[in-house]
């Protein structure tokens, strides 16, 4: 089944990139009626890259869609992790400065049983098997996967007399995903697509009801209760997620070893006290005055939090208000 709900009257960018999962999105949006624009990142790194981005720019003029198009800074290690990071940053400065309301991926099923087993030789908690959603809300706007319930081969049959451009890298087994892909994904979808859908569809309901946690909001600070260190991490996941990033197994590691306390990716401050997480974007460095710095430390505000809350009373987007509100219930 494809997905198009609440994409009508909207404001769509679709993520495109050539290749024969965002092509038959394309189509598929084109032959719905349904209103979107493109976006394409060249990462360079491939001779047949330049032929792809001229692929888009002859669609965009073709069916009168606006194209974006993202040149890649140089990634020199960490290529998945770093090529996502430029990717999303790319589509999130776009949707800000354009109003776009939905960013359409072609992930499919095939992308998420690879992603689960994946997961499942690394060692990791329902959260993280299960991956990508067909909606997630992120801060000011929603991606919505409408192909995640298609599997490939059928993408292969919408694309049949289209032209699109195969990744040769895909091909590459030393690559530990195409491994997965070539060896056990494919094949395990071809003979059990109807099941593996029901399964994820299963597991995704529990998920929701396992995990069901109140992450909590006052001005630009997100906070939460403390749990286990699985549960916590699932939680900053999520705030991270709706604020646009994506974290890696790495920088999870390091957020333990920090005890929750320290800067994500050099802008999101992660801090916490006894009971309670806390998250927010931004790492501000400012002076507060001897009063500020006292009343802080009597409401046991932890000291890397102080310098925003701080500056967010100053520029009157935190009110005193929701401070009392917040010693009340927290600190």
């Amino acid at each position: 089944m494809i997905f198009l709900q609440d994409l009508e009257g909207k404001k769509n960018l679709l993520g495109f990139s050539g290749g024969p999962d965002s092509t038959a999105l394309f189509f598929c949006l084109l032959e719905e009626g349904i209103d979107f624009d493109m976006g394409i990142v060249d990462y360079g790194l491939r001779e047949q890259s330049i032929k792809e981005v001229a692929y888009a720019k002859e669609l965009a003029a073709c069916y009168q869609k606006r194209l974006f198009i993202h040149q890649a800074l140089g990634i020199v290690r960490d290529f998945e992790h770093q090529a996502r990071v430029q990717r999303y940053g790319f589509f999130e400065r776009i949707i800000k400065e354009e109003g776009y309301e939905n960013l359409l991926l072609a992930h499919h099923l095939n992308d998420r049983l690879e992603w689960f087993i994946m997961q499942l030789c690394k060692g990791s908690g329902l959260n993280n098997l299960l991956g990508f959603r067909r909606r997630e809300e992120r801060e000011g706007y929603v991606i919505v996967r409408p192909l995640l319930e298609i599997s490939k081969d059928q993408i292969l049959e919408m694309v049949r007399k289209r032209v699109y451009f195969e990744d040769s890298s895909n091909e590459n087994t030393r690559i530990w995903r195409n491994k997965i892909r070539k060896n056990y994904a494919n094949s395990l979808i071809q003979e059990h697509a109807k099941g593996i859908t029901k399964t994820l569809g299963y597991l995704q309901e529990e998920q929701e009801r396992l995990y069901l946690r109140q992450i909590s909001q006052v001005s630009e600070i997100f906070y939460f209760k403390k749990s286990n260190d699985l549960s916590n991490l699932d939680c900053i996941d999520k705030i991270l997620k709706k604020m646009g990033y994506v974290l890696s197994a790495p920088q999870r590691q390091e957020i333990l070893k920090q005890n929750y306390d320290g800067i994500i990716a050099g802008k999101y401050l992660l801090s916490s006290n006894e009971g309670w997480i806390f998250l927010t974007s931004g790492n501000v460095s400012k002076s507060m005055d001897r009063s500020f710095r006292e009343w802080a430390r009597s409401m046991r505000i932890p000291k890397r939090l102080r310098p925003k809350i701080a500056w967010l009373l100053e520029q009157g987007k935190l009110k005193k208000e929701q401070m009392n509100f917040l010693q009340k219930r927290i600190f």
